[in-house]
């Protein structure tokens, strides 16, 4: 939508200024205006600007010395610029596009051309934007798999080695235990790496979201069926209070990978005969789904951090189970895309209550 996009035009003459103030807003874009660089700089430093168009020819700090200072500073540097002046000889576009403007025009322009060229380098700087942060995200992203992973699959190796070498007698004690954490470690790695693949599909131009109105009961209860063996371990009890008729508009696939990783959340950190109750409520224009656990709770300090893709946050569930908190990035992400929003009630010592917004919504 335009009127999501700020540009600022910089130009001496307010005449100038008034044709395009005139012509942006009819398209419905917000408009800064400037006469002078110093004014054009200090509006940069107070606002979010999408766009600039930048009058060469100015008295005291000219269109490349206005340039020179953009690109000088890190909020502003990638802000594409476009200059406008009377000038169109060869030389003074060579030195345009060095000082890094993305396009020029020459006055006086045509209005057609100016809002295609508005258009286009909008479209193109929101492109770059976005593939930047997916990347910055990425990166971070195989950062955390690449410390995380390095931990289970050496010991996996050095189990595997320890039954190849003879170290441990089939079927003593000592070998089904570590046979058992050879099998919770192998389980934690195939989690980790399959978390990793939902998130880069869900961030590639290939994966298509397909909502429809889907019985979150049955959802809910093949995560719960899926992470039976987890529940056993550590004799929790599930107490699935959600009538079989509730209803949501939603993705299954990508849902149901949010359930089931803030379920298994809920797993690793409830003590041994603890308690998991998932609950639902009519929400307004939403389902609301409550998961809370009498596990061991979260400061807020902690809950500030868990969903914070810069910040890499992991801890042991109580029994040692491991985690990169890659889940809850997941989550968070999967449930956005949904038009949903997620909450966290928690405190240490007190259990903590995951509650996931779902659109109602209509097939």
């Amino acid at each position: 939508m335009n009127e999501d996009k700020y540009i600022l035009a910089v130009d001496d003459n307010q005449e100038n200024l008034r044709i395009l103030s005139s012509l942006l807003r009819d398209e419905g874009y917000k408009i800064a205006l400037a006469l002078n660089g110093e004014n054009a700089l200090k509006i940069l430093e107070d606002n979010d600007i999408d766009l600039i168009l930048l009058d060469i020819m100015m008295p005291i700090m000219d269109g490349f010395e206005v340039q020179k200072k953009i690109k000088e500073n890190p909020k502003t540097k990638n802000i594409p610029v476009i200059f406008i002046t009377a000038k169109n000889q060869t030389d003074d576009l060579v030195d345009g596009f060095k000082a890094g403007a993305v396009d020029y025009m020459s006055k006086p322009f045509k209005k057609d051309e100016l809002l295609m060229r508005v258009k286009t380098h909008l479209e193109l700087a929101g492109s770059r934007k976005k593939i930047i942060e997916m990347n910055r995200t990425r990166d971070k992203l195989y950062s955390i798999i690449a410390h995380d992973i390095r931990s289970p699959l050496s010991g996996i190796t050095q189990t595997i080695d320890a039954i190849s070498n003879g170290f441990l007698e089939m079927g003593s004690d000592d070998f089904m235990k570590i046979f058992n954490l050879l099998k919770q470690r192998t389980t934690e790695t195939t989690t980790l790496l399959n978390n990793l693949l939902e998130w880069t599909k869900l961030h590639s131009d290939n994966i298509s979201l397909f909502p429809k109105l889907t019985n979150i009961h049955i959802i809910l209860s093949e995560c719960l069926y899926l992470l039976k063996g987890n529940v056993q371990n550590k004799n929790i009890i599930i107490n699935l209070n959600i009538p079989e008729s509730t209803i949501a508009f939603f993705d299954e696939v990508t849902m149901h990978t949010a359930f089931r990783n803030i379920i298994s959340n809920a797993i690793k950190f409830t003590p041994d005969n603890g308690t998991i109750s998932i609950d639902t409520e009519d929400s307004g224009d939403f389902v609301s789904i409550s998961i809370k656990d009498t596990g061991i709770g979260m400061s807020e300090e902690i809950i500030n951090k868990i969903f914070n893709q810069n910040t890499h946050y992991t801890s042991l569930g109580t029994k040692n189970e491991m985690g990169t908190g890659l889940g809850l990035f997941l989550v968070k992400d999967f449930v956005y895309q949904n038009n949903g929003k997620i909450i966290v009630e928690s405190k240490p010592g007190l259990g903590t209550n995951f509650i996931v917004f779902l659109p109602k919504g209509s097939d």
